[in-house]
């Protein structure tokens, strides 16, 4: 069991045992400073509901989950990357192609193929589509915006943080489609993406490693998928896969298009090899 794992899985949770476990989740370097009566206010349930919570999720009650966590050493970026050079380097290739193989076979698990659907669909019709990728996740915007750009689908990537956000988030209307990444926790900017889609009418689709967060709830259309334990070295394997996936199956319903699309990329290519050699 590490931080974020318990005896009982989510799904397997009543309501107000999600509650508890969500909360717990988001709020993991706080709790050492928090009672039953704090967790049950802030988690919106019964004192006596936290109370039993703890038997059921693999603890004899909050002191032996705060000695847990204690005991786990919550990792930071710092630790995690430590951890990953503690093999030699063979071992480290293996490593990491063998967790990227599970993080796949996770994200196979976790994908609804309905959802799926539904976000193809979504950015097929879109008139506009926007994207937000925050921290490592940019790379992740980037990359979807050069397969789509290549079959000729325009898309805007958005400021990572601040107000500069604002500055793309104001022209996101009906019709249009604001795909963004929730990794770790919900930050500033995905609260604002969420919330601004009431108003302004724009389909939200959310890719995301959790499997429980307010984001979820927020969200039109969701991709779940698996980036490793928390306090572990953190790939972009699964996402990656999913964003590749959204290209071909996009290029498959643009059909003629995109392959004119492909094909002027070719030509021009060959017009201009001399001066923009590879």
């Amino acid at each position: 069991m590490n931080v974020i794992e318990f005896l009982v899985p989510l799904e397997q949770m009543s309501k107000s045992q999600q509650k508890i476990a969500d909360f717990l989740l988001k709020s993991m370097e706080h709790i050492p400073f928090y009672t039953e009566e704090d967790i049950a206010r802030k988690s919106g349930v019964s004192i006596s509901t936290v109370s039993r919570f703890w038997t059921i999720t693999g603890f004899d009650n909050l002191k032996s989950f705060k000695k847990h966590l204690q005991e786990a050493q919550y990792s930071t970026p710092a630790i995690k990357m430590k951890q990953a050079l503690e093999k030699n380097e063979q071992d480290i290739v293996a490593k990491m192609i063998t967790s990227a193989q599970s993080n796949l076979s996770e994200t196979m698990h976790r994908t609804s193929l309905d959802a799926y659907q539904e976000a193809v669909d979504a950015l097929h019709e879109a008139k506009c589509i926007f994207i937000h990728g925050h921290g490592s996740a940019a790379c992740l915007a980037q990359l979807f915006q050069f397969r789509l750009n290549r079959i000729g689908i325009h898309v805007h990537i958005m400021a990572e943080s601040g107000h500069a956000l604002l500055e793309s988030l104001v022209h996101a209307g009906a019709g249009d489609v604001v795909l963004f990444f929730g990794f770790v926790r919900k930050s500033p900017e995905a609260a604002v993406i969420i919330d601004h889609a009431a108003a302004a009418g724009y389909t939200t689709i959310l890719i995301t490693d959790l499997l429980l967060s307010d984001m979820i709830d927020g969200s039109d259309i969701v991709l779940q998928v698996d980036r490793g334990e928390r306090d572990a070295f953190h790939s972009l394997v699964a996402p990656m896969a999913i964003i590749d996936s959204l290209s071909i199956s996009l290029a498959g319903l643009r059909g003629d298009k995109a392959m004119l699309k492909l094909q002027q990329l070719h030509e021009i290519r060959k017009q201009y090899s001399a001066l923009l050699p590879k």
